[in-house]
């Protein structure tokens, strides 16, 4: 009994907000096994506002010891296990079921991978070295809350596939400091979980947006190394 109170005095105000976030990850499991085919990747996005908002919280305020352990255990559960069994879920009785599932757990795979590399590697504070599984989990529960009509279990196996991919590479992509961005990806998110207990036809629409946003985010390196390149060429012509 004493060390569950050590423990549980250990915690602090981002590790609660951390715990959150691996409890949206496991409610989503349940409830779609129980048939909230909507309701469970829309966790994942709120699971994603709580992983983003304890960073916030960990920069003010002091984090305890095992916080950055307990990210990567929330993370895994959130954005990797909760995403495999949801899009599973979704794709039960089509024909690509059991290659989405393979593709998937290559998904799942890479992300766990993802998330020990960067427990024992950091590319500095303004970037990641690799896809963040939060954007992986990200961008399947966009594509899953679009609607049904644009469900195709090839096309999100392969998307499952290229995300994995780009989580173990060495890929750079700079965290979201503006506060300017961060201003409309919070309202995006806000909007698209609010919409859900409105009207689903406008949860289709702004995941819609998600998705876009999240495309540009994932060939983000791309785009920036072509600027470098461009703006290299000016220089050289100067």
């Amino acid at each position: 009994m004493k060390e569950v109170n050590q423990i549980l005095h250990t915690l602090k105000l981002p590790d609660i907000v951390t715990i959150l976030n691996a409890l949206c990850g496991v409610i989503a499991i349940i409830i779609v096994l129980d048939g909230f085919t909507y309701l469970a990747p829309l966790l994942i996005l709120i699971a994603a506002v709580a992983d983003g908002a304890d960073g916030q919280l960990a920069r003010r305020f002091s984090s305890s010891e095992i916080g950055g352990n307990l990210d990567s255990l929330a993370d895994a559960i959130s954005f990797g296990a909760a995403p495999v069994i949801i899009t599973y879920s979704s794709a039960t009785g089509t024909k690509a079921q059991y290659i989405l599932l393979l593709a998937m757990l290559f998904y799942f795979i890479c992300g766990i991978l993802r998330l020990a590399r960067f427990n024992t590697m950091h590319l500095g504070m303004n970037a990641f070295s690799g896809l963040p599984i939060t954007a992986g989990g990200i961008s399947i529960s966009a594509y899953l809350l679009m609607d049904n009509g644009f469900f195709d279990s090839y096309i999100m196996a392969a998307l499952a596939i290229i995300l994995g991919l780009l989580m173990i590479s060495n890929v750079t992509y700079l965290k979201a400091r503006n506060k300017n961005i961060l201003a409309l990806l919070s309202m995006i998110f806000a909007v698209t979980i609010i919409s859900y207990f409105i009207n689903i036809e406008y949860t289709h629409v702004m995941a819609s947006m998600l998705s876009g946003l999240m495309a540009i985010y994932i060939i983000s390196p791309i785009i920036k190394k072509n600027k470098e390149v461009h703006y290299a060429g000016k220089r050289s012509d100067n």
